[in-house]
């Protein structure tokens, strides 16, 4: 007898017991998987805070304003010391 045909039929959780036992497994793949989930939010939402926070230094530094404001004055030093240069 070098083969023999088997006409077994496996199935998970055909006794009592594997019935309970698959549940409780179901049940705790569902919690990781909820924990799982938070925690993915929780990293993409830090990670977007991230992002704008470094948006908003990439955008700090000196307004247009200013810098027109230190540009007019430093013509008007330049104007004042060149007409005292043309007096003497």
């Amino acid at each position: 007898m070098a083969y023999m045909s088997n006409q077994l039929v496996v199935r998970p959780g055909y006794s009592g017991v594997g019935d309970i036992w698959d549940d409780i497994l179901s049940g705790m793949g569902k919690v990781v998987q909820a924990y799982g989930a938070t925690q993915q939010a929780q990293g993409a939402s830090a990670q977007a805070q991230r992002d704008i926070q470094a948006a908003m230094a990439a955008q700090q530094g000196p307004s247009t304003t200013t810098i027109l404001l230190i540009g007019g004055a430093a013509v008007l030093a330049a104007v004042v010391l060149l007409r005292k240069n043309k007096k003497e």
